[in-house]
């Protein structure tokens, strides 16, 4: 129900003073009501007098009103309008001309004066959706209702329904008045205050319309405004057609408002009203939970819904989107401004983004503040909602209000309190910083926010700064103050302010760095930052303690110079600071003390800057300087600081620089000069020159080259042959300075002199400080000319003075080139010298290593210096040259062959690369050794690609081999694929590039790898083949490779797809290689094959061959000429290459005897033993290759003669004593007609060929019944019979069916199907007959018998022209035996009892005879039997069904091998025996007549029905049961404890089996109606159902099962178990898929049918399993 409320205006108090009164005794009874607790907003509380809140009225739960009924409602609300219209208004038809008139100035002066409140309400006309919800969540809801609202829009208007308790005649009255609301204070929990709310509908409607409890009126101002007040009634509305459009269920919509539009009003600007129904609205609601939108326009639906989570966070859905807020609230006694009102609520809400599991993060968008609801935004980045005092236009707080501002100043307080809100959340429990970070996004900033809370932000600052608000980094267990943290460090401020001593001199601590706030934040919060003031004041307290700075240590002071340098601006600032710093006796000194600038002048070592300690390695040259401690710089280099930035800073600081390059260039190279020096001096001499340019010396660095080329040409280094000048004699590193040359071997060999630089340089004590001495001293001796092999120097010379074959390598025209002009040429006597040493003097190996030299040292010391360059005429660029140093190298004979020991020019030498080896292998005349320089390959003149010509004369050298050549498969590959290319690019084919000469590469064996070597030969393509898909020559070099039989043919791979796969287009389309071996070349591969292996090992292989010659006789492939030259070769006897078992290869040829292959397996057995039968052996195909073998190579058997055993393989009948035919003749000649329109409807091809034949096979059909019958298989054309009998109720020899009295009739149907199916029963035909025939038995007309056979089995009629089948003679009768007999010839049984083979008995005809002959013999005259359903004894309740087979063969014993079910009794017996299923004799073969599969398949089980009696049911095996009694309406709460009870045990015992985590009970806690109660989940277990039964008896052996759960049964089954429990001793029994131990005959299913009405056709019966 929806408040409405009114309040009188000042003008109301001239026109209607009575009012005035009564509106002021509401208010003050307004403000004598307290604030209700948030407890109390439920139904009814906060409401004095029982009365329920109800728009601008209180509806009173003591009226009676809701109690009446709906017509009394509409009879009484229709009173109560005419007397409000007649008592409030006057509109009484009884009044004078001058009261009337006088009345309607009243009424038009109240209706100006309520049109201009109701337009000057908002400035919105949305804003009227904003009243609904104020007045809906006034509204009183049934204790069983959740809160809900609803709009519903349309195109002519708005209708608005609420679930609420409804009006009352008390609210209407409200409604008509002007102030007189009926809703208290809003501490009783009502929103609303002013009763002015409802009167915003009239923006954008002329009539709205109420509908609740019976009241059905409108407020029309169309006709005057008057109408804002005046109710008229109206017809009721449909509101049951406005539920619908909501939802589908039958909520109880009590009250609509319906609001149409003034006008026409667009879409657009209809869909703009409802923007301000955001979900943020239900937020400070105290009763609407649920606001529901519904759009006709666009028909969609939007529900908005509130749930409160839990620590703090409520969500709000609306569609499939949520909205999350982060609420905390605080009640507040009231201010003195409100004296009647005792306490209120004020809260704050933070919006928050949920990214899944419940992880947070902040939305930083602007929010509106809230009156309960939204009213504008004033700048806040979070919603706060207080009971604030609004101006008139309720869009704005009243800032001038004492209330508002004691509401704004408690604000604070409550926004810090939220801080721990924000901590306890799940997602930052373990990282509150960043709690804090998201808490500290939504503080205010000064100049954020406006209007009256635009001094919001900096109380909110005021309060951070004295609350304890942030954590400090590493301690999560408290706060502290804003002014005790450090922000904006990092891992450097840690190592320059180490945290304890932070603490001990400034009192700070480090800011958690998960907590983020932006430079503005920190400011306004009094944090400290971290910088160059901060550095001073700790630098200062360290200055004053004691030892405080040599506890610091030199490298901290690097790092800390270091970090001012870069924080100090160059600015007024920076150098106040500076002048603080220049007071600080902080600086180390060389004698370990401290000092500051301001007390004398501090030198520095510049140029020794990454010496460290060359004060201690050059003690005199530094004893009279007072310098900076050296120790300094190299900290600083190892602790991570800049140098340069140390330098730098000590400079600005007063420090003066003293350079050493007036030292080197002025003393150092002067004196090492002089050999009378010491020797010691000479070493330290160098070693200072050599730390001094590692320093930054910008003077050296511009003097560098001057300073080397003084060293070089004046000073002596001390060597392994004493001084000597690098300008005079080239010297080499020794091998303590790194080099990788062993001299040792030119010297030895060549006799050369080598001249390498003294060891004593490496080892002096300036070295120490350096990071890699080794590194630098080489990079600098390599400038003063110190080599690791050979000298290689620039020469300038004429042009006319470079040698002859210098000239012959220019690149460019002689012409151009004057004889004056300079080149520059690089050359190298030591390396003329050493080739022509190695090439007269040296052996092989020499000139290895000279090679290997070379490669190691190309790239960083020769590769320059292959190029010269020569002044061309003037105004013309330099040309370049092949310098004199390469061509000394290309000139000469020394490098060696991998194919000899002779030398060689490079230019004819292959490169040992990946490019060359990968397409020639490893015979190629490589370099030895392999050169691994690019540069060096590049610039010597090695072979690095293979061109056409050099594989053309690879194959040609690899032929002429002496040794067997060998390669690996992938070079070879690589061969083939770069000949496909060239020869492509040439234009040339194979027979232009080889002739007739053999090329393709086959190797003798697969290698285990690609990469491996393997011998092989070149063969021609005539000789190969691309694949063998049936892999029988894979098997033939598998067994050569065992065997020490010599094969015919070379046993070489030939085989090229195992080779080479990826060259199929170059072997077969370019080189004419065939795709596979013909089926001459499978002949010869099989021929081979067999002589190696025995069948049992390739008789697979074997099969895949015959597979493929089916598929090429089939595709048109296998020719009729290579057809009849396989069976030519078959039937020859060296052509043995059939598998056969026992294992042994056969052909066709009459010597081996009958060869057929097996398709039935039990056939088999029977004849494996004998001479002269051999079946086909295959080894353990798989079923896909089964049916391969039936479907599809069985063709190319029969084409070659080879026969399956079923063909060859009849059934005999045998039988004893002939009895009486005609029940079962009249049987089937009633059949036949039925069985003769199945197969014209289901199977018109096999019909269709009957009927060509004339329908003989029909026409010689005769039934023959015996009284015992049994079969036994035999091969006519061998003259072979099987030893075993099997007994059969019936059986169908060529056109005679033979059967015993007791066959049931599908039984005798389904061996009858065998007749028009090849032999083969069809479960079809067999069931279709037997329904008709049930039918026929129970009664039924032929009229209910042809509806269900045309509309259920949809089987027409035959057509007219089509004579209906039947038999044609009558069958012999009892009395007729002799003359059967003398037509039984006698035969022995193994020699025990005589048994009879038939004769010939009478012919039959297919429609000869017509009905009337028919009926004259007596066909039809025993069956159907008359009076079935009335023959004494039989009863429906009398009769029990029992399993048995129905493949029309001997029921079989169980077998022996199956294992017994787990939990079952060891009482039991182990195998059940049937009636009828017993063997014949002692003689018979039991084991083998388990699965009749003599036809391969295993039928359903069919039921027949059995007298219910003791000794029935015991004759099947199973104990006297107890009586079955399925009835409706037992005790189903026992049943049901019962059965909960079974699912407990067995849950508890499939746990101790499965384990308890493996194990679910789906009805554990409520039934589910499952076809299984238990299941297992897991990997190891998961996936098997159970279903169980439970039983309190101790005898009953049956139980129920429904069809659902017989159906799920059969769908999972070995997944699926029934676990039978015996209550009473907690026994359990497994049957593991019972469909299975149905047709296995463990279990039985019956069908109970009701002792009432026979159930009809179609319907369902209960199905029950016995077990």
């Amino acid at each position: 129900m929806f408040i409405f409320k009114f309040s009188g205006l000042l003008c109301m108090d001239v026109a209607m003073p009575e009012l005035r009164t009564v509106h002021k005794h509401n208010q003050d009874e307004n403000d004598e009501r307290p604030l209700a607790s948030s407890e109390d907003f439920s139904c009814g509380k906060g409401v004095t007098d029982g009365s329920l809140a109800v728009g601008d009225a209180v509806v009173s739960s003591h009226t009676g009103w809701s109690a009446l009924d709906n017509d009394d409602k509409e009879k009484d609300a229709a009173s109560v309008i005419d007397c409000i219209r007649r008592d409030e208004f006057g509109l009484d038809p009884n009044l004078s001309i001058i009261e009337s008139d006088m009345l309607r100035k009243q009424h038009a002066r109240l209706g100006r004066a309520l049109h201009c409140l109701s337009q000057e309400l908002y400035s919105q006309d949305s804003h009227f959706l904003l009243e609904l919800v104020q007045n809906a969540d006034d509204n009183t809801y049934p204790d069983n209702m959740e809160p809900t609202l609803v709009f519903i829009l349309q195109e002519s208007g708005i209708v608005v329904l609420n679930n609420e308790c409804g009006f009352s005649a008390q609210n209407i009255r409200a409604l008509c008045d002007v102030g007189n609301s009926t809703k208290k204070v809003s501490g009783a929990g009502y929103i609303g205050q002013k009763g002015i709310g409802f009167k915003s509908v009239f923006r954008v409607t002329d009539a709205p319309e109420i509908h609740s409890n019976g009241f059905h009126v409108k407020f029309d101002i169309s006709g005057g405004q008057i109408g804002f007040v005046l109710p008229t009634i109206v017809p009721p509305c449909n509101v049951d057609f406005y539920s619908r459009l909501v939802s589908g269920d039958s909520e109880r919509w009590n009250t609509c408002i319906m609001l149409p539009f003034r006008s026409k009003v667009s879409e657009e600007t209809t869909m703009r009203m409802f923007l301000d129904l955001h979900p943020s609205l239900l937020l400070f609601l105290h009763r609407l939970q649920c606001i529901t939108f519904r759009n006709m326009l666009n028909d969609s639906l939007v529900i908005m819904r509130k749930e409160i989570v839990g620590d703090g966070i409520v969500n709000v859905t609306w569609g499939g989107d949520k909205m999350t807020w982060l609420v905390a609230s605080q009640k507040l006694q009231a201010h003195s401004s409100r004296p009647k009102v005792h306490a209120t609520q004020i809260s704050v809400a933070f919006t928050l983004k949920e990214s899944g599991n419940r992880d947070y993060t902040p939305c930083l968008d602007q929010q509106p503040v809230f009156a309960f609801l939204p009213l504008r935004g004033y700048g806040l980045k979070f919603i706060l909602q207080g009971d604030f005092i609004l101006t008139s236009s309720r869009e704005e707080v009243d800032r001038n209000n004492p209330w508002n501002e004691w509401l704004l100043a408690s604000f604070p307080a409550l926004f810090v309190s939220a801080e721990k809100s924000f901590c306890s959340l799940s997602c930052f429990r373990e990282k509150p910083g960043k709690a804090v970070t998201a808490y500290m996004g939504f503080v205010p900033l000064v100049g954020e926010v406006h209007g009256f809370f635009s001094g919001l932000p900096r109380a909110i600052a005021l309060e951070l700064r004295r609350t304890p608000c942030l954590f400090l980094e590493g301690d999560k267990s408290k706060m502290v103050l804003p002014g005790k943290v450090l922000r904006g460090w990092s891992e450097e401020a840690r190592i320059l302010l180490p945290e304890v001593l932070l603490q001990e001199h400034l009192g700070l601590g480090f800011l958690d760095q998960n907590i983020e706030l932006s430079d503005s934040m920190a400011s306004s919060l009094g944090i400290i930052e971290y910088g160059p003031e901060l550095l001073i004041r700790f630098l200062t307290c360290l200055c004053r303690t004691g030892n405080g700075l040599q506890s610091m240590g030199l490298g901290w002071f690097s790092l800390l110079v270091d970090a001012l340098y870069q924080m100090l601006p160059n600015s007024f600032a920076g150098a106040g600071l500076l002048d603080s710093l220049r007071t600080l006796p902080f600086i180390p000194l060389s004698d370990g003390t401290y000092s500051c600038s301001d007390t004398g002048t501090i030198w520095l070592h510049s140029d020794v800057l990454s010496a460290g300690n060359g004060f201690e390695a050059f003690p005199k040259l530094y004893a009279e300087l007072r310098i900076v401690n050296p120790v300094v710089l190299s900290a600083s280099a190892a602790d991570g600081a800049s140098s340069q930035n140390v330098v730098r800073m000590l400079q600005k600081l007063g420090v003066q620089p003293l350079s050493a390059h007036e030292i080197v260039k002025v003393h150092i190279i002067n004196a090492m000069s002089d050999l009378s020096r010491d020797r010691h001096s000479m070493i330290d001499y160098l070693c200072f020159v050599m730390i001094h340019m590692q320093s930054n010396c910008h003077i050296c660095h511009g003097e560098r080259k001057s300073i080397m080329s003084d060293l070089r040409g004046k000073a002596y280094l001390l060597t392994n042959n004493g001084y000597k000048r690098p300008g005079d004699n080239p010297i080499h590193f020794s091998s303590e300075f790194g080099n990788p040359i062993d001299g040792t071997k030119f010297i030895n060999v060549l006799g050369m002199e080598w001249h390498e630089v003294d060891v004593a340089y490496l080892t002096h004590p300036s070295n120490g400080s350096l990071s890699d001495a080794l590194t630098k001293w080489r990079e600098f001796l390599m400038e003063v000319g110190i080599t690791d092999f050979v000298q290689v120097s620039q020469t300038e010379r004429k042009f006319a003075d470079l040698s002859c074959a210098t000239n012959k390598a220019l690149m460019w025209d002689m012409k151009l080139i004057s004889p004056e002009s300079i080149a520059k040429d690089w050359e190298s006597k030591e390396l003329v010298q050493l080739l022509f040493l190695s090439s007269t003097n040296g052996d092989a190996q020499c000139c290895e290593y000279l090679l290997e030299v070379l490669d190691k040292l190309w790239d960083d010391s020769f590769s320059d210096k292959v190029i010269g360059y020569c002044n061309g005429k003037p105004g013309d660029d330099s040309r370049s040259f092949k310098s004199s140093f390469i061509s000394t190298l290309h000139d000469a004979r020394w490098v060696i062959s991998s194919m000899d020991n002779e030398r060689h020019y490079p230019k004819d030498i292959f490169c040992d690369c990946d490019a060359v080896r990968s397409i020639l292998g490893p015979f190629a005349p490589y370099a030895i050794p392999k050169v691994k320089s690019s540069k060096l390959l590049a610039d010597i003149g090695f072979k690095t690609k293979v061109a056409l010509d050099d594989a053309l004369e690879a194959v040609a050298v690899w032929r002429r081999l002496n040794t067997p050549f060998k390669a690996s498969i992938a070079q070879m590959s690589r061969f083939y694929e770069f000949l496909s290319e060239e020869l492509v690019i040439s234009k040339k084919n194979i027979q232009e590039a080889f002739g007739s000469e053999p090329f393709i590469f086959v190797p003798s064996k697969t290698a285990l790898r690609n990469g491996n070597l393997v011998s092989g030969a070149f063969l021609r393509p005539e000789d190969v083949y691309w694949d063998d898909p049936t892999g029988s020559f894979h098997e033939m070099m598998l067994h050569h490779q065992r065997s020490s039989t010599l094969l015919t043919h070379d046993p070489l791979n030939k085989a090229l797809c195992n080779v080479y796969p990826g060259l199929h287009e170059f072997f077969v389309s370019h080189s004419s290689v065939c795709e596979s071996p013909s089926l001459r070349g499978y002949l010869d591969i099989l021929r081979q094959l067999s002589t190696l292996a025995p069948p049992s090992e390739v008789a697979s292989a074997v099969f895949k061959v015959f597979s493929k010659w089916n598929s090429e006789l089939k595709s048109g492939l296998l020719s009729s000429e290579d057809l009849n030259h396989l069976k030519e070769c078959l039937a020859k006897l060296e052509y043995a290459i059939l598998p056969t078992a026992p294992d042994k290869w056969m052909s066709l040829h009459p010597s081996f005897g009958l060869v057929c292959w097996c398709d039935n397996t039990e056939l088999s057995r029977d004849f494996q033993h004998l001479d002269n039968i051999n079946f086909l052996y295959f080894d353990t195909l798989k079923d896909n290759d089964q049916e391969i073998l039936r479907d599809q190579v069985s063709q190319l058997f029969k084409e070659l003669g080879i026969r399956a055993l079923s063909e060859v393989v009849t059934r005999e009948a045998i039988y004893f004593g002939p009895s009486d035919s005609n029940f079962k003749a009249s049987l089937v000649d009633w059949a036949l007609p039925y069985a003769q329109r199945y197969m014209h409807s289901s199977h018109a091809t096999k019909y269709a060929h009957l009927k060509q034949n004339g329908f003989e096979t029909v026409k010689k059909l005769q039934i023959v019944v015996v009284e015992k019958l049994s079969y036994r298989n035999v091969i006519r054309s061998s003259g072979k019979s099987s030893r075993s009998r099997y007994e059969c109720s019936c059986l169908l020899q060529d056109e005679t069916l033979y059967s015993t009295a007791a066959t049931d009739p599908h039984e005798l149907f389904l061996e009858l199907s065998r007749l028009f199916f090849n032999g083969t029963p069809d479960l079809h035909l067999a069931n279709f007959l037997h329904m008709v025939v049930t039918m026929a038995e129970s009664g039924s007309t032929k009229e209910q018998t042809e509806f269900f056979i045309m509309n259920s089995q949809k089987i027409p009629k035959l057509p007219d022209e089509e004579v209906p089948w039947s038999l044609s003679s009558a069958p012999a009768s009892i009395g007729s035996c002799e003359s059967l007999t003398t037509d039984i010839v006698s035969t022995s049984m193994d020699g025990g009892e005589k048994c009879l083979v038939p004769g010939e008995v009478s012919a039959i005809e297919t429609g000869s005879k017509s009905s009337k002959y028919q009926m004259e013999h007596g066909f039809r005259l025993n069956w159907p039997p008359t009076g079935w359903k009335t023959a004494p004894r039989f009863h429906p309740h009398d009769f029990e069904i029992h399993a048995s087979t129905s493949n029309g063969l001997g029921k079989e014993p169980l077998d022996n091998g199956t294992t017994q079910m787990e939990g079952v009794n060891n009482e039991d017996p182990g195998t059940l025996t049937y009636p009828g299923c017993k063997p014949t004799d002692n003689h018979i073969d039991i084991a083998r007549e388990q699965t009749c599969s003599v036809y391969g398949t295993v039928y359903p089980t069919s039921f027949n029905i059995m007298p219910n009696r003791p000794e029935a049911l015991m004759s099947l095996g199973f104990p006297q049961r107890e009586k079955f009694n399925i009835t409706a309406g037992g005790d189903d709460e026992r049943a049901a404890a019962s059965g909960r009870l079974g699912e407990e045990l067995a849950f508890r015992y499939l746990k101790g089996i499965y384990g308890e985590e493996a194990v679910r009970w789906v009805n554990e806690h409520s039934e589910t109606r499952l076809p299984y109660d238990i299941l297992t989940v897991g990997e190891e277990h998961g996936g098997q159902y159970f279903e169980v039964k439970a039983t309190q008896s101790a005898h009953k052996d049956w139980f129920y099962i429904s069809a659902f759960e017989w159906q799920f049964a059969v769908e999972k089954g070995d997944a699926y178990t029934i676990v039978h429990v015996r209550n009473h001793t907690a026994e359990v029994r497994l049957f593991r898929n019972p469909v299975k131990q149905c047709q296995q005959r463990n279990l039985q299913l019956l069908v109970v049918m009701p002792s009432a009405n026979p159930i009809a056709l179609g319907g369902t019966f209960p199905a029950h399993l016995m077990n």
